[in-house]
């Protein structure tokens, strides 16, 4: 359990640390979607076209490949645990 945890927390904190939040397409002017309301009323509302996340494939292989490990290790676990009965 303590290394599920561990690996979990490792896990989240690389994805949120390596992953990079971008605007697409880039340089694009941003598109003022205000309606007369919020016009009349002096806001503005200003929406950017898509938002693109790129997450480096080693980070997202060390998660995948932490969490497949740790289940083989808990599966081998129980065979020998039911092998020694």
């Amino acid at each position: 359990m303590v290394l599920l945890v561990l690996h979990s927390v490792i896990s989240f904190a690389s994805y949120r640390f390596f992953t990079v939040i971008t605007l697409w397409p880039e340089g694009k002017a941003p598109v003022d979607i205000s309606t007369p309301e919020q016009k009349a009323a002096g806001e503005k509302v200003i929406q950017f076209t898509e938002e693109r996340r790129f997450t480096p494939m080693p980070v997202i292989f060390y998660i995948f490949g932490g969490y497949v490990a740790l289940g083989a290790t808990v599966v081998f676990s129980i065979f020998i645990w039911l092998r020694n009965i």
